[in-house]
């Protein structure tokens, strides 16, 4: 009999001993969940989303969590609004089934869409589009360390919308994810197509695959590679689709504080085109972008989007005085949040001599190749404000940024009988036809500029691109703020403001005098004059701010 009994108090004290170990784990998985919801709020700041736990009720071996999404952003708000999701957990530290014999961790959270909480609109276009089937499924392990690996996928649909019929084979999304948001990540898309009587688009499949390596800000760093092969459109008004192969690999990283990266875009095998080109490719690479300046960055433009969510112009939020006044310190509270921005990426982000971009277009087609190269550096040695910037001229850019801008195709890649439109910008110096070729290289050396061999002053240069715009500007002039004393500010002649009016301007700053005498001068331009109202309410947005 003592023997039976100590069998039989086996089984007991595994019972009770996962019971304690799963309501200590359930105690552990709300904090972890809520954890979790909060670094993926912090990840998606300024993106219009925003996840929260609506409730979470425990139970002895698992728990019942309610989650919501929240759009506040166009078109994702009007069009869904928010999506309420139940989150049934298992607490671990155990489980069985679910792709594996067995698995340790702290929980497994199985999610689906709260169908019952969607208005019966939303809920039967689901209904009818995933025939019946739930739109989309997901699992999720937390492990012991605040780990996770996630599968979530979505049922094929088919969805008709007043004409417009979109078809889906099927989604998946799996990976997992450090407590620094570091980890792996697969997509899969199975066959996607959108259609209507007149076009057409299909993706017969597309993969990614990426490695989340860090944040900046709201920035993710790591490798991604997307392929999705065979994409095919049919454009209104044509019977041959365009088809090709398209290709996308980023790279971010941290070095020395600064974040440095490359995307490459590549559309190859292409058909359908009337042989205009075969084969398309664009590499970007940036550096010497200040990590802590792209934080304080992705912070204000996070406060900004917040801002602009809570503003609402219909009638009923401007019907009462509060309401006004609500909206207006939320506009007030853009425009210098969006000064600040201006203002942190000239101080903070760029760095003199290091911050650089270069960019490199290439095409092919049967013909013949084009190539275009830009490489930019910045060289601005002062930061300057939003405001400055609206009366910058040509002296103030080229302090800003120096480089070369280099372009040579041949000519067979042109349509046939438009190579007669070249020989006035060749006579003019802008391209150089060299037999087969067409090409163009400028430098941008400061103050002068070379372009083709000859160099000029980049005045010059902006009369040969533009010449209205030239004609318009004084030989010489200081376009920062200080005045030409022989022929006026070329800013107040690009923006059709009288010389003095504009020296006014920059002595005494736009004041609500000076603005008024812009508007009786009966000289300035409209446009101008709604640009200078802009400002002038930043001006006044940020002392009201202040004394808040």
């Amino acid at each position: 009999m003592k023997k039976i009994v100590t069998l039989l108090s086996i089984p007991v004290a595994l019972l009770v001993a996962w019971g304690g170990a799963s309501l200590y784990v359930g105690q552990q998985t709300k904090s972890t969940v809520e954890q979790f919801i909060d670094q993926q709020n912090q990840q998606a700041a300024g993106r219009g989303v925003k996840q929260e736990l609506v409730s979470y009720e425990k139970t002895t071996f698992g728990a019942k969590a309610i989650t919501k999404l929240k759009f506040d952003m166009p078109p994702f708000n009007e069009a869904i609004g928010e999506v309420q999701f139940v989150n049934d957990i298992e607490n671990g530290p155990i489980f069985l089934g679910g792709g594996s014999a067995v698995q340790f961790g702290m929980s497994r959270i199985n999610t689906r869409i709260d169908m019952d909480k969607l208005d019966a609109a939303k809920r039967q276009t689901l209904t009818t589009a995933f025939a019946g089937k739930p739109p989309m499924e997901g699992h999720t392990v937390i492990g012991f360390g605040g780990s996770t690996t996630y599968d979530f996928s979505m049922n094929p649909m088919k969805l008709d919308q007043d004409g417009t019929i979109v078809t889906a084979e099927g989604f998946n999304l799996s990976g997992n994810s450090a407590t620094d948001m570091t980890g792996k990540i697969n997509v899969h898309v199975g066959k996607l197509e959108i259609k209507d009587a007149n076009s057409s688009a299909s993706i017969p499949s597309m993969d990614v695959t990426g490695n989340v390596t860090g944040m900046v800000g709201e920035q993710v760093l790591g490798n991604f590679e997307m392929k999705a092969p065979q994409v095919s459109i049919l454009a209104e008004g044509t019977t041959e689709p365009a088809v090709f192969d398209l290709a996308v690999q980023t790279s971010s990283d941290i070095k020395d504080n600064e974040v440095v990266g490359s995307m490459t875009l590549g559309v190859d095998n292409i058909k359908g085109v009337k042989d205009t080109v075969s084969k398309l490719s664009y590499k970007l690479d940036i550096a010497g972008m200040d990590v802590d300046g792209l934080k304080e960055v992705s912070k204000l433009q996070a406060e900004m989007q917040s801002a602009l969510s809570q503003t609402d112009w219909n009638a009923d939020a401007m019907e009462t005085p509060e309401g006004q006044q609500k909206q207006q310190e939320l506009m007030e509270k853009v425009s210098k949040t969006s000064e600040q921005v201006v203002d942190t990426i000239f101080s903070k982000v760029l760095k003199t001599g290091k911050s650089r971009l270069h960019s490199v277009l290439a095409a092919e087609s049967t013909k013949g190749k084009l190539n275009a190269d830009i490489d930019l550096t910045y060289t601005g040695k002062t930061a300057p404000k939003m405001m400055e910037l609206v009366s910058y001229g040509p002296a103030d850019w080229s302090k800003m940024v120096q480089g070369k801008v280099l372009v040579d195709a041949d000519k067979a890649m042109l349509p046939e009988g438009s190579e007669m439109m070249l020989t006035p910008f060749s006579e003019q110096g802008l391209l150089k036809l060299d037999g087969a070729k067409i090409k163009s290289e400028l430098t941008l050396a400061g103050e002068s500029v070379t372009l083709n061999g000859k160099q000029m002053s980049l005045e010059e240069l902006l009369q040969l691109l533009a010449p209205d715009m030239g004609a318009a500007a004084p030989e010489s002039g200081d376009l920062g703020g200080a005045t030409d004393t022989a022929g006026g500010d070329t800013s107040a002649a690009d923006l059709g403001i009288p010389p003095e009016l504009m020296e006014r301007i920059q002595k005494e700053g736009l004041t609500p005098e000076l603005l008024k005498t812009l508007e009786e001068s009966g000289d300035v331009p409209k446009e101008t004059l709604d640009m200078f109202k802009q400002l002038q309410q930043m001006q006044e947005a940020a002392p009201a701010d202040e004394k808040k």
